[in-house]
């Protein structure tokens, strides 16, 4: 398999992994409040949680990856490649936060996939 596509695709779980990771830590959390005057106390809250540091720490790993995926890929190939994280998402989500499953979310990631194949064939 193609360096590239390794470093494409650890760049796609990372990216999705911190989506998780968020969605992990604002489950946990209090309201999200950012009106005056709670907006200094609600941002140190947020940035002092791991699980959000550690997202974001996933975040900053899939940038250097991606960089390093589009000195070497064409963009037009590996920037729809993305939406692979879409998949990911949606499975860890069922299975992490019992998040529903419907027949138009289903047919969406087979058009998703299907795309995503039909753009490195």
């Amino acid at each position: 398999m193609n360096s590239n596509l390794l470093f494409l695709f650890a760049s796609i779980v990372l990216g999705a992994s911190g989506q998780i990771l968020l969605k992990f830590a604002v489950n946990r959390m209090d309201q999200i409040n950012l009106a005056w005057p709670n907006t200094i106390n609600t941002i140190i809250h947020i940035f002092t949680n791991p699980w959000i540091m550690t997202g974001i720490l996933c975040f900053v790993s899939s940038m250097v990856l991606w960089i390093k995926v589009i000195s070497s890929m064409e963009l037009s190939k590996a920037y729809p490649s993305i939406s692979l994280s879409y998949v990911i998402v949606f499975i860890l989500s069922i299975y992490l936060f019992n998040e529903a499953i419907s027949p138009g979310k289903i047919i969406g990631l087979i058009l998703v996939l299907a795309g995503v194949f039909f753009l490195h064939i």
